[in-house]
């Protein structure tokens, strides 16, 4: 067999092998996509309030906000 005609068949079945995994893969997450179930089951849960000291001017964020925003959301995994 000349080396042409072995290397373009390893090609295509490296391809179709890769594609049927991606395939596969894309299958299985959206099934479990489907099984996804909200905490709460409310809309309103997954909103998070955080009051600052005083409000920021718009374009920027006082270290105390950015610090309470980050750890509402750590303590709710976000």
């Amino acid at each position: 067999m000349p080396y042409e005609l072995v290397s373009r068949a390893l090609a295509y079945v490296s391809c179709l092998c890769t594609l049927s995994l991606f395939a596969t893969s894309m299958a299985i997450a959206a099934v479990n996509v489907g099984k996804v179930r909200p905490a709460c089951g409310l809309p309103a849960c997954t909103a998070v309030a955080v009051k600052a000291k005083a409000p920021a001017p718009a374009g920027t964020a006082s270290k105390e906000h950015l610090a309470a925003v980050a750890a509402a959301l750590w303590s709710q995994k976000i």
